[in-house]
């Protein structure tokens, strides 16, 4: 008899999706707001800090569902 939950295959399946849903909710919840941003002033400081936080966050998501995959080998 083991101790353990769940095998080892699933508890890496588990916090690969994990990870990936997040990450994916993230950068898509970002690319939404940079698309608000299109119109606005781009002299404004306020939107240029908006905009690159806006990226930032896109990479980070992009980064997380890409590692997540990669960690997997799915790709």
């Amino acid at each position: 008899m083991t101790t353990e939950l769940v095998s080892h295959d699933a508890f890496r399946w588990f916090l690969t999706l994990i990870t990936g849903v997040v990450a994916g909710a993230w950068g898509i919840v970002d690319l939404v707001r940079l698309i608000g941003l299109r119109g606005a002033d781009t002299t404004d400081p306020l939107v240029r800090d908006k905009r690159f936080g806006y990226l930032i966050g896109i990479v980070i998501g992009v980064v997380g569902v890409v590692g997540s995959l990669r960690f997997q080998n799915v790709l």
